[in-house]
């Protein structure tokens, strides 16, 4: 099929599938943050276990979780990160979210996972277990707010490690994101966060995966609804966590597009989209550390 006639099936099979997860946000809201089901608790154990080596692995080798205060963004169904945190020796793990997804989660969950999860001291592996099942710690905490307001959740607390995974790409204005997580970090704080930057539709995701950088912002956003995908792009996060203060801000690709489809998913992009050398980049992992010196630049490599 010629490259022009296959853009434009793609175009149009895109706009149907914008219109069916418009259409499911209004019936249904947004109720599956990723796409294990929550009765599948091995694939629930698989997926937080893969999320959190992959967050590990883009810390420092030096960076000792022991005694540190850990913050959360957008957990989505399961704070079993947060179990994992503690079971390494932090102090404290908050959670916060705009949807309350994981408030209704099973304690013993956390145990279970915990079981799968060998690391750690025994005695920090053991206060985490009194604390994932116990109800309401402060060390284990979890706030919702429709606002997103960072600070506010954050209930006075300041942290030195801030995560999130598959997060960012679904606020609608992430800066002031960015901006309200500064606020809440504390000077040597490290940030790690797993960003998804491709269609997020499964079917057209995997046959065409730049689908949603197909259409001019005013017809995208006929479709808006919470979560749908901001499209920023690396060099969009990295100047935003570098305005404000964050040094040694870096994007590390971690999938690309399969050089099978990588022309045809290059060609008919959006005019801001279009020629951008960063297109082929399907997801990856931002880190920075807060704060940086007086005129620090990041860089998205």
């Amino acid at each position: 099929m010629p490259p022009s006639l296959r853009n434009l099936e793609m175009t149009i099979l895109g706009l149907g599938f914008l219109g069916l997860a418009w259409g499911k946000s209004r019936l249904g809201g947004y109720t599956t943050p990723n796409g294990v089901a929550k009765a599948d608790e091995e694939g629930k154990v698989a997926y937080l276990l893969d999320i959190f080596a992959s967050l590990r692995r883009f810390l420092p080798p030096q960076f000792d979780l022991r005694g540190r205060d850990v913050l959360e963004l957008s957990p989505g169904s399961s704070r079993g990160n947060g179990a994992l945190f503690l079971a390494l020796g932090a102090r404290s793990y908050h959670a916060i979210d705009v949807f309350d997804l994981a408030g209704g989660e099973d304690p013993a969950f956390y145990g279970r996972l915990l079981d799968r999860f060998p690391e750690g001291r025994e005695a920090d592996r053991e206060r985490a277990r009194v604390l994932v099942g116990t109800s309401g710690p402060r060390e284990f905490g979890y706030a919702v707010g429709r606002d997103f307001d960072i600070p506010r959740l954050a209930e006075g607390r300041s942290f030195d490690l801030i995560v999130s995974c598959a997060a960012f790409e679904h606020y609608d204005d992430p800066a002031e994101a960015i901006v309200s997580l500064t606020q809440v970090a504390r000077p040597g704080c490290r940030t790690v966060h797993i960003i998804d930057l491709q269609t997020h539709s499964r079917w057209i995701r995997e046959h065409d995966p730049n689908n949603i950088y197909r259409y001019p912002e005013r017809l995208y956003r006929l479709f808006r609804f919470p979560g749908q995908p901001n499209r920023l792009r690396p060099a969009d996060y990295v100047g935003c966590f570098a305005a404000q203060g964050w040094s040694d801000v870096r994007f590390a690709p971690s999938r690309v597009i399969d050089p099978a489809l990588r022309e045809v998913s290059l060609l008919g992009l959006a005019a801001p989209f279009a020629g951008r050398d960063d297109m082929s980049i399907l997801d990856g992992v931002l880190t920075a550390l807060y704060p940086g010196p007086g005129g620090d630049r990041g860089t998205a490599s």
